[in-house]
């Protein structure tokens, strides 16, 4: 933060199949790239940056979470808690636990299946309606019943719900930040609460 504001603008701008790319491929790349590059390569120093990256990672979180609350453009609601899980997978990298590892994997794979499904259902309406506008969708079950059902699935694995991918990614991320720091923990913990506020 604020480096990655550029990615809800980019989202926005995009069109369906590029915000599809994006969030299912480019947005992995960095996080892989360190997990696979600097990670080993630069052990030390990672240990002696570590609180100053919870830091960051923490007020990104609940700063992304915050500003998706505000928003009326859908696209812009997925693409802020994009921002959020992301920071989510710093917080579990930084935590240089096996669960803190392996969580972060494991939330780059379910993020890569969840918000590109869900920008590709925000694209449905948008080539059908012509607008992202979030209080123009109001009783779209009623019209749409069997695309209702698979955004509310969608959405429902984009907060974390219990027996969902992210649900497992997150509880895995937070078992390693615990290990590593109960403080972050904590706060790591409670944004999970805004997730659902945003989203529902």
């Amino acid at each position: 933060m604020p480096f990655h504001t550029w990615l809800p603008e980019a989202h926005v701008e995009a069109p369906t199949v590029g915000s599809i790319i994006l969030a299912g491929l480019l947005l992995k790349v960095g996080t892989f790239g360190m997990l696979r590059f600097m990670f080993p390569i630069l052990n030390l120093l990672n240990l002696r940056l570590q609180n100053v990256v919870y830091m960051i990672s923490i007020f990104s979180l609940y700063y992304a979470s915050f500003v998706a609350i505000r928003q009326i453009d859908i696209k812009k609601i997925i693409a802020y808690s994009s921002i959020a899980h992301m920071s989510f997978v710093l917080l579990g990298m930084f935590s240089m636990s096996f669960f803190g590892f392996v969580g972060s994997y494991f939330t780059m794979l379910s993020h890569g299946i969840v918000a590109p499904a869900l920008f590709f259902l925000v694209g449905v309406i948008y080539d059908r309606y012509g607008t992202r506008v979030i209080t123009n969708f109001g009783g779209l079950v009623s019209v749409m019943p069997i695309y209702a059902v698979l955004f509310f699935i969608f959405i429902l694995a984009n907060i974390g719900f219990p027996g969902t991918s992210n649900f497992i990614a997150e509880l895995t991320v937070l078992l390693g930040i615990f290990s590593s720091n109960i403080f972050i923990g904590l706060l790591a913990t409670f944004s999970i609460i805004l997730s659902p506020i945003y989203s529902l």
